[in-house]
């Protein structure tokens, strides 16, 4: 970086994986002062209730592109990096299986993986029999018709993980101020302040990184982006004694993603996903939701079939289960870059439920953007203008236009108003 950069102070809005990951680059480009500002505690809020697998979903599971590819292959590479730092982060590189259950299923889901010229040479195509070896007992090979394996997936504690990244941040000089919600952003020109309910401060820079949070904290600025905030479950039971080898499983047909943890199982399906607009609580407050209810019906609706096809479901109880509010966009498409009309603040959003896949690589491209050094991703697939200001007015238009994404893609990502 100039040396120029070394006397900057920059403020990063939003603990989870994608803020964190922003002040972690921003600290080894160069920067000497940055300080990580969250309403609650890192961590605390979407990333800790995140499934936390990754893997190559550009590979006919997303419209990621290329640029998506590197981002996902970054992360791989960072959870990788932040495991080999000694302190245990759940980190598993056992692969990911988009599995299909019908031969409509396979055609559907699982050849688009497999024939995908964003697919690992890597990539299995393997058959009912093969899985049900695979998976150890999990899987049900007589319930199951084939799936694409990619050995490169991983999976992790998005918890410990974050608990981790932040101890990095520290012992590397970033600031973290928790509990200070910031209520306003001032572009001054050349600098930036940001009032808080504790205090103001003066920044040279500053990255927007709230995740559901993000249009409350821009609305100083008079932007706001398309985001549709959803209310997702996952749940995790009580310890079925299952292997930690096991990879992770992607069921479109049931619109599930299932893994172990722990011994345990977590589970979460997009059908009892639901639009915040939805809800009587809206609004949120920072952190996590707890909506007993929404988590419940989840259950009670899926288990039956889920056990079916998995056998250690059986009998088993929920242990835990926490919620999280990821965002998506029109285009289910990432987002980051400058705030338009204010070259020295930065906004990363529209995780589209994949935050902790793509986030360690969003934090190095919105590090890159705001000092504006080389860029080791184009971001052109991912700017804020590539929508105009008032395109989507409410979030209810955001989730009018996701049908017609669902039909081109062939899965719907969410639960629709009809459910």
């Amino acid at each position: 970086m100039p040396a120029a950069t070394n006397s900057k102070h920059i403020v990063v809005v939003g603990g989870g994986i994608i803020g964190c990951s922003t002040a972690y680059h921003l600290l080894k480009s160069g920067v000497k002062t940055v300080t990580l500002v969250e309403a609650t505690e890192p961590g605390a809020a979407t990333t800790s209730a995140g499934a936390g697998f990754v893997s190559h979903w550009s590979a006919g599971m997303i419209p990621a592109g290329e640029e998506g590819l590197r981002l996902q292959q970054y992360g791989l590479d960072f959870y990788r990096m932040l495991s080999e730092l000694g302190t245990e982060i759940g980190y598993r590189p056992n692969g990911t299986l988009i599995m299909a259950l019908t031969p409509q299923g396979r055609e559907d889901f699982v050849m688009p993986v497999l024939s995908s010229p964003y697919a690992p040479k890597e990539m299995q195509d393997l058959n009912a029999a093969q899985i049900g070896e695979k998976m150890g007992g999990l899987v049900d090979p007589a319930k199951v018709h084939s799936g694409a394996y990619n050995p490169h997936g991983i999976q992790v504690d998005t918890k410990l993980a974050l608990g981790v990244l932040v101890n990095e941040i520290k012992k590397l000089g970033g600031v973290v101020r928790d509990r200070t919600k910031v209520r306003k952003i001032n572009d001054i020109g050349g600098k930036v302040t940001l009032e808080t309910d504790r205090d103001v401060i003066e920044a040279d820079g500053v990255v927007v990184a709230a995740g559901a949070w993000n249009n409350e904290v821009l609305a100083s600025l008079d932007w706001h982006l398309p985001l549709l905030r959803v209310l997702a479950t996952r749940v995790v039971t009580d310890d079925r004694g299952l292997p930690s080898a096991l990879p992770t499983i992607q069921c479109r047909e049931l619109r599930l993603w299932l893994r172990e943890t722990f011994g345990a199982i977590m589970w979460g399906t997009g059908s009892h996903y639901t639009p915040m607009h939805r809800l009587e609580e809206s609004e949120p407050e920072p952190g996590q939701p707890h909506n007993r209810e929404l988590m419940q019906s989840m259950v009670d609706h899926q288990m039956e079939k889920l056990q079916e096809v998995f056998p250690p479901l059986r009998g088993s109880k929920v242990a835990n289960w926490s919620q999280g509010i990821p965002c998506y966009t029109p285009d289910v498409g990432l987002m980051v870059g400058h705030v338009p009309g204010h070259a020295n603040i930065v906004v990363v959003g529209g995780d589209n439920e994949t935050g902790v896949s793509h986030g360690p690589g969003l934090g190095r491209l919105a590090t890159e953007i705001l000092l504006d050094a080389p860029r080791f991703v184009d971001p052109a697939r991912f700017r804020i203008d590539r929508y105009a200001r008032d395109a989507f007015p409410s979030e209810v238009d955001v989730e009018a236009s996701m049908p017609a994404w669902s039909a081109r893609h062939g899965a719907r990502r969410f639960a629709t108003a009809a459910e």
